[in-house]
């Protein structure tokens, strides 16, 4: 394949991963398999999509900032448990095959999908919920932020989820609340990264353009479309995230 041809085709895929994975999650079962496929080996896959993924967040961090959706007081807390779980997870990588945690990943998915269904206000209405049920999310939040470090794919989903039923978040402040801790997941993991040379900076840099144009636009979408249509694109994409880890 001409190299022209590849470039276009990575900031194609950066903006439509990020589009998506902004509003609901799962960007990186389309981005990460598709650099596997233009032939880079999966840990530098999971490293370059990373750093792409810093214009992601930016992006999409700076329209939520401005339209009032994060939730301030659980981002501290937030911050600190993710980024000693990015540590750990980005120090793994460097030494095992992620693709082994495909289908730990789409089960756990999969068990939590009937919440979704059972309770309808999840992620529609914002709750006041327990500090034990905090509590338990907190611990939840730090294991997926370990996966999420050095696996990604489908674990936006899984953080999701915490946030909305353990956190009583709505889906679009869980959206918007966790780009803050994920800016400092994604410095964090990609200082190991570097360290480890696994980043290929070429593909890195029009990954990362393709992820801010896609960032900003999937937060534009969100906001405009409100919770419950989003939680309708995020059901969809919970069962198109099994298939794929589960199947594929």
């Amino acid at each position: 394949m001409p190299e022209i041809i590849v470039l276009i085709s990575v900031f194609l895929i950066g903006v439509l991963a990020s589009f998506f994975g902004t509003m609901v999650g799962g960007g990186t079962l389309l981005s990460i398999p598709f650099l596997m496929m233009i032939g880079l080996p999966p840990q530098v896959a999971i490293a370059t999509e990373r750093f792409g993924g810093i214009g992601q967040v930016v992006a999409s961090f700076l329209k939520f900032f401005k339209s009032g959706k994060i939730v301030w007081k659980y981002l501290l807390g937030l911050t600190i448990i993710s980024v000693a779980g990015s540590l750990i997870g980005a120090n793994i990588l460097v030494n095992i095959d992620p693709a082994i945690l495909h289908n730990m990943i789409g089960i756990m998915i999969l068990v939590l999908l009937p919440l979704l269904f059972l309770k309808k206000d999840l992620g529609i209405q914002h709750a006041t919920v327990s500090k034990t049920r905090i509590i338990v999310g907190s611990a939840l939040y730090f294991l997926l932020q370990i996966f999420a470090a050095f696996f990604g794919g489908g674990t936006g989903i899984l953080i999701a989820y915490t946030l909305m039923f353990c956190f009583g978040l709505t889906i679009i402040e869980a959206t918007a609340t966790k780009t803050v801790p994920w800016f400092f997941v994604s410095v964090a993991s990609l200082s190991v990264f570097a360290v480890n040379g696994i980043i290929n900076y070429k593909l890195g840099v029009i990954m990362l353009v393709g992820m801010s144009i896609g960032g900003h636009l999937g937060a534009c979408t969100a906001l405009k479309k409100g919770n419950v249509w989003l939680k309708r694109l995020f059901l969809f994409f919970v069962i198109i995230s099994v298939v794929k880890l589960l199947f594929f």
